[in-house]
């Protein structure tokens, strides 16, 4: 009985992390605020607080917690993306240029949801290679991306313009000491992993910083 009850315990851990960690960080604190002010990719929802997510967009979890956040958009205003590349995902800091590239304009709601929705994980092949595979496939979907450029010069570009920012926005996750995706950050409030229930509890407090 107490080895089940162990496992048991285990298993909840792995399967909910937010559980143990939800409450351990303040959204308010400097580091987050300074994730926050980082983020270039806002979409828009029908309530009134601004909440963050950090994400990584070929991350399952992020996945669900994306496609929560588009059932229930009276919960927030402002959703500000936070791109957080992880090794296990390669190619995916290609996804976040692409999203960060198209930031403010009317395209950007399109992109996102392909990202989240549609996008196929690159397998077995190198860094380089995964990247153009990503692009490739929003480039497929959106053939508007490569008018009047070829997909070697927009990967070129796409770096160039995104991929510092990117490479900051992480290294400003790893100082707050969040240790994967996704994190939402809602008020004081910061839940590091996916659960419906929790996610939903802590967006209903309707928190700010002020």
């Amino acid at each position: 009985m107490r080895i089940n009850f162990i496992i048991i315990i285990i298993v909840m851990a792995l399967v909910f992390p937010f559980l143990s960690q939800a409450e351990a960080k303040d959204g308010c604190s400097p580091e987050l605020q300074a994730l926050a002010e980082s983020a270039v990719v806002e979409l828009k929802g029908s309530g009134e607080m601004d909440i963050v997510v950090v994400t990584d967009p070929l991350c399952w979890h992020c996945r669900l917690g994306h496609k929560l956040l588009g059932e229930y958009p009276n919960l927030y205003g402002r959703l500000k993306l936070v791109f957080f590349p992880r090794k296990g995902f390669i190619g995916s800091d290609m996804a976040a240029w692409i999203m960060e590239d198209a930031a403010g304009t009317d395209r950007l709601k399109e992109l996102v949801d392909f990202a989240y929705d549609d996008l196929k994980q690159p397998k077995g092949v190198g860094l380089a290679e995964a990247r153009m595979i990503i692009l490739s496939q929003f480039a497929e979907e959106f053939p508007y991306l490569i008018e009047g450029t070829t997909l070697p010069e927009l990967s070129v570009r796409l770096e160039r313009d995104h991929g510092a920012h990117v490479l900051k926005c992480a290294e400003l996750a790893r100082a707050a000491g969040l240790p994967g995706t996704p994190v939402l950050v809602a008020g004081r409030s910061v839940v590091i992993g996916y659960g419906p229930g929790h996610w939903i509890k802590v967006l209903e407090r309707k928190e700010t910083c002020q």
